[in-house]
């Protein structure tokens, strides 16, 4: 999202940024482009958008998603108000800037095209997204909050999702992306709630997102799919991981330990 007018203040808060790229490794990394690129690539515009990196940890039916990303901190800081005159973008009718996404799952993973990037995948071609964690009130802020977990019924993502095209307009950005989940559609319904959190921490930069899964399909699944963008999606990770039920590691455990045992003896 070029801005001359800001681009000097977007320089100076990468600069300060901490992370580099591909020198953590994760259970998702961040090889996923997605569609309407516009020919930047990964990232659309500067690197404070950058996302590197995605983990999922089970604990019973608690489920804790953490997105990290170089943006995690700079959420309240009105980044291109004049391109978030919309009414996703607004809260208390001002244009808030770029905002944190929510987060949307499913038990498989089934990106458009085969390409390493997925250039061709957007809310249309994509994976069909049928849970998503959608943070409560105000997304422009560091402080963390509620969350709420929404079963989404809709035939399509159209039908339960609001895209960064319905937060931003006027420049250039990743559009066709699902980043919020629409609340008003009556494809959607509350099934859990949960909480997220930012880290700010230099080198540590990470949203987390803690909530049950009880009462979905997801608790049944061994994999856990998702999709993550702040309000622009001018960088969006997707990517699945291997997440066992509990009953699946109570049941290994013993016979890893019988294993174990036998070769010590």
């Amino acid at each position: 999202m070029p801005s001359l007018s800001q681009g000097l203040r977007i320089v100076a808060i990468a600069s300060v940024l901490a992370f580099a790229r591909n020198v953590m490794a994760f259970p998702i990394n961040d090889s996923y482009y997605g569609g309407q690129d516009h020919g930047y690539g990964d990232i659309v515009g500067a690197p404070v958008f950058d996302v590197l990196g995605a983990s999922v940890t089970r604990s019973g039916t608690q489920l804790t998603v953490n997105i990290y990303t170089n943006f995690a901190g700079h959420a309240d800081e009105f980044l291109f108000p004049q391109y978030t005159n919309r009414a996703a973008s607004k809260l208390n009718g001002v244009s808030m800037g770029i905002g944190y996404g929510d987060l949307f799952l499913a038990s498989d993973w089934t990106p458009f095209g085969n390409d390493p990037h997925h250039l061709n995948d957007n809310n249309v071609t994509g994976t069909h997204w049928t849970y998503g964690f959608s943070i409560d009130g105000n997304r422009w802020t560091d402080a963390g909050g509620s969350g709420t977990l929404y079963a989404l019924t809709g035939a399509s993502n159209d039908a339960n999702a609001l895209l960064s095209n319905d937060f931003l307009s006027g420049a250039i950005f990743r559009d066709g992306q699902e980043v919020g989940v629409d609340r008003a559609s009556n494809t959607v319904q509350a099934v859990g709630h949960g909480s997220w959190s930012v880290d700010s921490t230099p080198g540590k930069r990470h949203l987390s997102f803690v909530f049950d899964i009880g009462n979905t399909a997801l608790v049944n699944s061994d994999t856990i799919a998702l999709h993550w963008a702040m309000s622009c999606a001018n960088d969006t990770i997707e990517g699945e991981q291997y997440v066992p039920e509990p009953t699946t590691l109570a049941l290994l455990l013993p016979g890893l330990v019988a294993l174990r045992r036998r070769r010590t003896a």
